[in-house]
């Protein structure tokens, strides 16, 4: 069953997010357009995945929100004609990726196959900048749209959005905006927070979230018995499957004390 979704002021949400989506994208567009010929070839750090590949999917993302934002285009209706009893959350959309993954990897090499590094490049910027002129023709509310997990608030679909740039920018050496980073933080949080309920562990990732997770006893008073602390960076590293939670914690990247505070078997999130 879909979680709530949150509702928010979207006059305030919607801006904010796309200035947090729209310049990480661009960030990562530039990158790509760096990148010499033969690194498209080259496996990324994503198993499986060449760089090429994963240039071709953070498109896709972008694409994404074209189509979602389609009934916007000057041409068309005022708003857009999707309704639904019930809307997914970004945090939803995000517990649905894994059954999504193999089509998702599929698609990606189905275009490496057919595009070189000029048209890699070419196609990655020409997609974020059609998303974003879509994105700014929504000028009032936050409308429902159409996604490839159901149909959506334009701003849980943003946060997602988010998660996309960041993520795979960071698999493209890529660091991430802070805007963008803090989205994806409080995402990633709330996720851990509808996975892993409850109040024993106090799971903090200054400067963006701070939640409690874990079932057991409640703390209430004092300092909390449990503690997980990490940057966002890290965080989303390790929600993401891209860093193991040893090696943050032997690196320092993360610091957990207390005998509840090993969250290794909750992970990773996506």
């Amino acid at each position: 069953m879909p979680s709530r979704t949150r509702r928010r002021d979207a006059s305030a949400a919607l801006p904010e997010l796309a200035a947090a989506v729209v310049p990480q994208w661009e960030r990562v567009a530039g990158a790509v357009a760096d990148l010499p010929d033969g690194a498209f070839a080259a496996p990324s750090v994503l198993p499986g995945w060449t760089v090429g590949e994963l240039v071709l999917h953070v498109g896709r993302s972008a694409t994404a929100l074209s189509l979602a934002l389609a009934p916007f285009a000057a041409d068309g209706p005022a708003t857009a004609p999707v309704t639904a009893p019930r809307l997914v959350s970004a945090v939803d959309y995000l517990s649905g990726t894994g059954a999504r993954a193999e089509a998702i990897a599929d698609t990606a090499r189905a275009l490496a196959a057919q595009t070189g590094p000029a048209g890699t490049r070419a196609g990655l910027a020409g997609e974020v900048s059609a998303a974003a002129a879509a994105l700014a023709r929504v000028t009032d509310g936050d409308p429902v749209v159409a996604t490839p997990g159901g149909p959506m608030l334009l701003t849980e679909f943003l946060r997602t959005r988010a998660v996309e740039a960041v993520v795979h920018g960071l698999d493209l050496g890529v660091e991430p905006l802070r805007p963008a980073l803090k989205v994806v933080t409080r995402l990633f949080a709330e996720l851990f927070v509808h996975r892993v309920p409850g109040h024993t562990v106090e799971l903090r990732v200054p400067p963006f979230a701070a939640v409690q997770v874990v079932e057991g006893p409640r703390h209430t008073r004092g300092t909390p018995p449990n503690v997980v602390e990490a940057g966002p960076v890290a965080f989303v590293l390790l929600c993401a499957g891209r860093l193991a939670w040893g090696d943050a914690v032997a690196d320092g990247r993360i610091s957990a004390s207390g005998e509840r505070a090993d969250l290794s078997g909750y992970l990773p999130l996506l």
